[in-house]
């Protein structure tokens, strides 16, 4: 349980990584890759509490949502352990359906831990790493996906909303 937490913190200390100067030095906040072009347009979506809710939260490829989490401490996670001192932090969990297969990234909007599992198996992650520069895109990781149903796990958020994208990044 401890990596979610610690990661940002220690690149942060060790001066490999800034997100705080990162943002200081852009001049133009509102450029935003033409792949995230939907990102703007992001749709309210109360995440789920247990796999009970998945059927009403819903992701689909393309589409950004405000995600509304929960305490951590009260998300029945599928695959992340459950585990002490995560009642100061907010999680929730999405589904959503792949058609075909390919890399998805998802995007998300502050430096939330994040994982995408199938039928109890946590994906592969690909590659991650932070947000376009100059964007309120956080976070981004990337997945290589078959055709099914996923769920997308969120957990150590600082705040009960995180904004979320998935999409596909190749043909």
């Amino acid at each position: 349980m401890m990596r979610r937490f610690v990661l940002p913190a220690l690149l942060a200390s060790c001066g490999a990584f800034s997100p705080a100067a990162a943002q200081e030095s852009c001049a133009d906040r509102s450029t935003i890759p033409t792949e995230y072009g939907g990102w703007e347009a992001a749709r309210p979506l109360e995440s789920a509490r247990a796999a009970g809710g998945l059927a009403a939260a819903a992701l689909a490829p393309g589409e950004a949502r405000d995600l509304a989490l929960h305490p951590d401490g009260e998300v029945a996670y599928l695959t992340l352990p459950e585990g002490a001192g995560e009642r100061s932090s907010f999680g929730g969990m999405a589904a959503f359906d792949i058609a075909q297969a390919g890399t998805y990234r998802v995007a998300l909007g502050d430096f939330a831990w994040v994982d995408v599992s199938r039928e109890g198996k946590v994906a592969e992650t690909v590659k991650f790493g932070h947000g376009p520069d100059c964007t309120p895109i956080r976070k981004i990781v990337d997945f290589r996906l078959e055709p099914g149903r996923y769920t997308l796990e969120v957990s150590g958020n600082v705040t009960p909303h995180l904004r979320v994208m998935l999409l596909r990044v190749d043909s």
